[in-house]
């Protein structure tokens, strides 16, 4: 899906947004709408979500699956972008950075799940890895028992609060039971992934890690290790903010993506204060 917004005026680079699991290019409606004459906004279904989703491109492995059928998109646009992902966007967002950096003129990614990394790290990130683990396995358990309200259940808790599944509406709650086999599959792409810390060093992209403070453990941890690993990137750590801020508190989130993608554009200059002499 590619949102329509007036033509920028300042022939700006295109904005290319990858959503999260459980979610579509919808999601990004809003940031389309924030950029509205500043930057053109593309969001894409990635494979098994939405009304038009890409193919996957099952001759990779890990998120490379998802970040191939981007590539080409980005591709038949002839001209490098802003790419920005939340959560398995994020993942595939780095994937896709990773494998075409020409691609991509800046990087803003809201807590990739990237967590492959975890389990050949100290006995912390091996426990953190774990929960991601036990829930996938939970998720896969209820598909396979035909019991998949509990899998969305555990999945949509973890990410956005106990309780946040008993409060949904039942046509809702059977939308996100219809995605149960993506995420499944979103689960497998991340684990699958190989890629290590030290590969992002290579990545001179400027880049933009954001973290909520009330978000997962798990998530921050992510977001700080990425952001450390990556020469050319700022951190920010938002409060009272969440794992899904970028579906439920955009403007939080989409005053800090133009910020940073209005910034490669046109550099702030740097400034330097006069001397001072005192009377």
């Amino acid at each position: 899906m590619t949102f329509s917004s007036q033509p920028t005026q300042q022939g700006n680079a295109p904005i290319v947004a990858l959503h999260s699991s459980a979610s579509s290019s919808g999601q990004w409606s809003r940031l389309s709408a924030d950029m509205e004459g500043r930057f053109d906004v593309h969001a894409f279904d990635l494979p098994g979500y939405g009304r038009a989703p890409l193919t996957a491109d099952t001759s990779q492995t890990g998120a490379a699956r998802s970040a191939g059928p981007v590539i080409r998109e980005i591709e038949k646009r002839g001209s490098a972008v802003h790419l920005v992902g939340h959560s398995n966007g994020g993942g595939i967002a780095i994937k896709l950075a990773l494998m075409r950096p020409d691609l991509v003129k800046s990087l803003t990614v809201y807590e990739p799940a990237t967590f492959h990394f975890l389990k050949n790290g100290n006995s912390k990130e091996k426990s953190l890895f774990q929960q991601i683990q036990t829930l996938s396995a939970l998720v896969t358990r209820a598909a396979e028992e035909e019991e998949v309200p509990t899998g969305m259940r555990h999945f949509l808790d973890f990410w956005n609060g106990e309780g946040f599944w008993d409060h949904l509406p039942d046509v809702a709650r059977q939308r996100f039971a219809g995605m149960i086999s993506s995420i499944m599959a979103d689960f497998a792409n991340g684990v699958a992934e190989t890629w290590e810390l030290a590969d992002l060093s290579k990545l001179e992209t400027p880049t933009l890690v954001m973290t909520g403070l009330e978000s997962p453990e798990i998530t921050q941890h992510v977001s700080i290790a990425i952001a450390k690993a990556l020469p050319n990137t700022r951190l920010a750590l938002l409060p009272e903010l969440g794992h899904m801020a970028p579906v439920f508190q955009p403007e939080w989130v989409n005053s800090r993506i133009l910020e940073h993608v209005a910034n490669v554009e046109r550099p702030t200059p740097i400034c330097s204060w006069p001397n001072q002499v005192a009377a």
